[in-house]
């Protein structure tokens, strides 16, 4: 039976977690403070609410990297405990700072607070408390408030899910993104690795031997060299090709692969490039152009 995948709609349950702790943190923080002075400002409080849950979530995130790392340490070498082990290590090697998480928090608080509650507030309008006391109407308005404060928290914890439900995408896809650009980087091409085949069934004649008949050939002779088999020869050569550095190859390589030219920019092993035409050793591998 195969198990159906993950709704793309619904967020993951620790997206909602997330979203749930925030959420009341937040919510009660300011609840405690609740009914203000006459005179008071709602806004200290709102915004000692928000630090409150920036510092709580940065202290949640060093708990739980604490905490994976500690059990990775104790946890029995069992097959049964491979899947816990491999969660376990999938948080403690997270790379993301405990700041970061707390900046996140204090993000999406601010807000899923300003939107839900302007939200809230729309729909369910309270009478103020002068209001209240002329119209003898005190308990509807702690009626109203309360309700507010019952919709508030369940508002916010809706919406901050989806938001770190975002977070957590971008984070995977920023991720597999970087994973892409590195293996791209180091992965030979097709045309390299045709060449390279091509490469390794070449011949490897001497060169100076070849050079000798055909000198010989020119001069009229009939006797030739016999040509033998060089030593293999190190493929430490590199060019210069399309912005980036393809090799290695050996120098007989160059000229019948790369087709080296004096103008082209090549280099050994680690060293500095330089043309083509400027290292002696490579001059009898040079094609005219």
């Amino acid at each position: 039976m195969k198990i159906p995948s993950w709704p793309a709609w619904l967020p993951y349950p620790i997206s909602c977690l997330k979203g749930f702790v925030l959420s009341y943190a937040f919510t009660s923080t300011v609840k405690a403070q609740f009914p203000l002075q006459t005179g008071d400002s709602l806004v200290p409080i709102v915004i000692g609410a928000w630090i409150w849950v920036a510092l709580l979530f940065s202290f949640f995130h060093w708990v739980f990297t604490s905490g994976a790392n500690l059990l990775l340490t104790h946890l029995p070498q069992k097959p049964s405990f491979d899947n816990l082990r491999q969660h376990l290590t999938t948080w403690s090697s997270s790379k993301k700072p405990h700041w970061k998480e707390g900046l996140n928090a204090f993000i999406i608080s601010f807000v899923t607070s300003i939107l839900v509650s302007f939200v809230v507030f729309s729909v369910i309008p309270a009478p103020s408390r002068l209001d209240a006391y002329k119209n003898n109407s005190y308990e509807l308005r702690q009626a109203m408030i309360q309700v507010r404060f019952a919709l508030i928290p369940i508002g916010m914890t809706i919406t901050s899910a989806y938001l770190y439900q975002y977070d957590l995408w971008a984070r995977r896809r920023r991720a597999a993104k970087q994973e892409k650009r590195s293996q791209n980087s180091t992965a030979p091409t097709a045309k390299q690795k045709r060449r390279s085949s091509a490469a390794t069934n070449l011949p490897a004649p001497n060169p100076i031997e070849q050079e000798l008949n055909q000198l010989s050939a020119d001069a009229g002779a009939t006797r030739m060299r016999p040509v033998r088999q060089a030593a293999p020869e190190v493929a430490n050569w590199y060019v210069f090709r399309s912005g980036k550095a393809e090799g290695p190859y050996t120098a007989l390589q160059l000229w019948e692969i790369q087709k080296i030219t004096a103008r082209t920019k090549v280099r050994r092993g680690e060293g500095d490039w330089q043309r083509a035409g400027e290292v002696s050793e490579l001059t009898k591998y040079l094609t005219q152009q």
